[in-house]
């Protein structure tokens, strides 16, 4: 896969980053993202310090995407429990089936 070079700023620095051609979309989207945020506490709390913002922003972010996660994995072992539910009602009618065959 192929590498684009980016340049996005943050906090009024720019990087330059190199991403692969599929991954650019969403690199740009989390600047973006984390801009508006930036923004938000600055309205928000007047803090004038980029870094007191960026600790808080980046507190923020991590927050919600540890939640995400734990949300994801709670509803992925439900449904690893129904889908093992599923196979045993599968098994146990083919076992039916195969009953009524004989």
């Amino acid at each position: 896969m192929s590498e684009v070079s980016l340049k996005v700023e943050i906090a009024n620095s720019v990087y330059t980053l190199k991403v692969k051609n599929d991954e650019e979309l969403s690199v740009k989207k989390a600047v973006e993202l984390i801009n508006q945020k930036i923004a938000e506490f600055e309205r928000q709390y007047a803090v004038k310090d980029k870094k007191d913002v960026l600790a808080m922003v980046t507190l923020q972010l991590v927050t919600q995407l540890n939640k995400q996660a734990s949300d994801a994995e709670h509803e992925l072992s439900i449904l690893k429990h129904v889908f093992a539910d599923v196979e045993k009602m599968l098994i146990q009618h083919k076992a039916n089936t195969n009953d009524i065959q004989e």
